[in-house]
């Protein structure tokens, strides 16, 4: 049985296809989750059975390292009473720390490579990386290249792939179509990576987009800490609110004008969907949005006249990124092979 550990929002819509692969395959898994951003809201909007445990550690270094104790301490007690044979994620320290306990093989999932990688490293049986990351860059910050397994595309090709629009989207999120939607998604404020400068250009976003008629600017929040923020400075604004509960991301990104991100998963999402993305991420850029940007489909803003070069306008036009049909079908090879090459 294989042990799938979603602690992120991001990581439902990536392995739901792959439990649908599974459940086809006759195969038998579980589900942990960790009750951080939009994780069980989306988990619930698509009906995914799982088990609650943990939550985030919060911005200090103490108390990431505490909440990487305890919440590895529960994954272990809830992995001890299965016969797990492999433990998946996509970057969860926590599951990686309680199967090595257990002496659980793992496989890890990882496209940004200047996320903090020492216990990934020590812990990961198997690191599963996109191929348009070059050896150079993986290992110019240390990964063990004997560790890495290569698919074929971006991670979010896993779930775009069965992408269809759905007309009156907006309709459900309050969003006329005569409007000129702008959907921001702040940076990571509890992130190990993030940096102050990304909350200026923030703000800075907020008040040029704004300053526009007919937008209307709709905020996906990460956290309480960047909904407290946004809200002081956003206070008077009557085109600015946020996303009151979890909807489907692909479906938001596509319906939107223009997609303005903190980084992550929502900037190639967007980017691949065809719609104007910008990234406010100030840390170190990652490899997979480099080249997003080589192809022209997402732009890095990172100063004040970037943005007030940025005029909000209409986009009729779609120009979706060719996928690759069998990433699905790949990468749930990978895990399977694993699964049953370790486990005999």
């Amino acid at each position: 049985m294989i042990w799938f550990d979603l602690d992120n929002s991001p990581h439902v819509p990536l392995f739901i296809p792959i439990l649908n692969e599974l459940k086809k395959r006759n195969e038998e898994f579980e589900v942990s989750a960790r009750d951080f951003a939009q994780t069980l809201g989306l988990l619930e909007l698509w009906n995914v059975q799982h088990t609650t445990i943990g939550t985030h550690g919060g911005k200090s270094k103490a108390g990431k390292v505490f909440n990487l104790l305890k919440r590895s301490q529960e994954l272990k007690k809830f992995a001890a009473g299965n016969n797990f044979t492999l433990a998946v994620s996509h970057g969860s320290r926590t599951q990686l720390v309680a199967a090595a306990g257990l002496k659980i093989p793992s496989l890890l999932m990882l496209d940004y490579e200047y996320t903090e990688t020492r216990i990934f490293n020590r812990y990961a049986n198997y690191l599963l990386i996109p191929k348009f990351i070059p050896d150079e860059r993986l290992r110019s910050v240390g990964l063990d290249l004997k560790k890495v397994i290569r698919y074929n595309g971006f991670k979010e090709e896993l779930y775009m792939n069965a992408f269809v629009p759905e007309p009156d989207f907006r309709s459900k999120i309050g969003s006329g179509d005569d409007k000129t939607l702008i959907l921001i998604r702040p940076p990571g404020m509890l992130g190990n990576y993030h940096n102050k400068k990304s909350e200026k250009l923030l703000v800075e976003c907020m008040y040029h987009f704004s300053s526009f008629e007919n937008t209307d600017i709709l905020i996906t929040s990460r956290s309480a800490k960047d909904k407290k923020f946004i809200e002081k400075h956003a206070a008077g604004k009557n085109n600015i609110r946020f996303l009151q509960s979890p909807v489907d991301g692909l479906q938001l990104v596509y319906s939107a004008d223009i997609v303005i991100s903190g980084g992550g998963t929502m900037n190639r999402e967007s980017a691949l969907a065809g719609t104007n993305t910008y990234s406010i991420f100030t840390g170190k850029k990652p490899y997979l949005d480099e080249y997003l940007e080589q192809m022209g489909r997402l732009k890095f803003i990172s100063s004040v006249e970037d943005i007030k070069q940025i005029t909000p306008q209409k986009e009729l036009n779609k120009d979706s990124y060719v996928f690759n049909k069998h990433i699905t079908e790949e990468v749930t090879d990978i895990i399977l092979n694993i699964s049953i090459s370790k486990n005999g």
